[in-house]
């Protein structure tokens, strides 16, 4: 008789999880002999936990928060940020990106121009899906074949990237390491950017679903407004990463966990209630982005010219 399947949402020991978490930050500090960390820290869940574990780990003194808005960041993201920051103890600067992206010309372009009005950025993704009758996100991941989707993804991207440049700078100059903030969920969904927030020296979070991230800051005692807040990529003003995806994260957990353990769209629909066409959906995204999490292609010595 085949063993009975845990069709729950993933939970976790928190206070266990953050015993290792926090050994783990200090090897790994300690392995590559780095005055500290440095940590952009945006005002959401994520990053704020990061925050909060680094701080466990090394104390407030080897901790660097970097608060790193641009013209789209929401005006209430660097009230939450100075909130995390003043929570654990740190220190938060601020590096203003809008004089950099308009020297790149970043605003110029149409895309540009409509997403600094919050208003038009959710008509835009609702026209967006209806004008492609197609997951915009899906079509995102593949490589999109219209040049608006291709102008988005460009516009987006270059925030995070940018953002990263100026991260390891700070890091390389006074000899510390930069922390990722991507938990399991983004991960594994390709919700994020290659290069961009995908980097680091190292990734507290990259083991948890989007839940247990909420579990473990709620152990943290981190503040309610940031528990509360409703996860955003932080790029168009008014539009949430659920807006974007078109489903809960609770949602994306349940079926990413059975993805997880072998399970079949068809068992977990049945299994859990949630509609097969959901599951199909998630399961896509990440088949899609499994190329995101791959290192560049190289070719083989076998491949290489001679006299290489």
């Amino acid at each position: 008789m085949p063993a009975k399947r845990n069709w729950e949402r993933p939970e976790i020991d928190a206070p266990a999880f953050v015993k290792r978490v926090t050994s783990f930050i200090r090897e790994q500090t300690l392995d590559r002999r780095a005055k500290g960390v440095v940590v952009g820290v945006s005002g959401g869940l994520d990053s704020a936990v990061v925050s909060w574990l680094l701080v466990r780990a090394l104390g407030t003194d080897r901790v660097k928060g970097l608060f790193l808005p641009e013209r789209d960041t929401p005006s209430q993201s660097e009230h939450h940020a100075r909130e995390v920051a003043r929570g654990a103890g740190f220190q938060l600067e601020t590096l203003d990106l809008t004089p950099s992206l308009e020297s790149l010309g970043i605003y110029e372009d149409a895309i540009g121009r409509w997403t600094r009005f919050k208003g038009m950025n959710r008509v835009a993704l609702w026209g967006l899906k209806r004008f492609f009758k197609t997951d915009p996100y899906q079509s995102i991941l593949e490589g999109p074949d219209h040049q608006v989707l291709r102008d988005v993804r460009a516009f987006f991207r270059i925030k995070h990237r940018l953002r990263m440049a100026i991260l390891y700078h700070q890091a390389e100059a006074t000899g510390c390491l930069v922390a990722g903030c991507l938990n399991r969920t983004e991960y594994r969904i390709g919700f994020f950017v290659p290069y961009g927030d995908d980097a680091g020296d190292l990734a507290p979070l990259q083991t948890l679903y989007k839940r247990q991230v909420r579990t473990v800051a709620a152990h943290l005692g981190l503040p309610k407004s940031v528990m509360e807040k409703p996860p955003s990529p932080d790029l168009f003003p008014g539009v949430t990463d659920e807006e974007i995806l078109g489903m809960t994260y609770d949602e994306v957990d349940v079926i990413l966990f059975a993805l997880d353990q072998g399970t079949s769209a068809r068992e977990i629909a049945e299994r859990s209630g949630i509609a097969e066409t959901r599951v199909i959906r998630v399961a896509d995204w990440v088949k899609a982005s499994d190329m995101m999490r791959r290192p560049a292609p190289v070719l083989t010595d076998e491949e290489a010219p001679d006299g290489r």
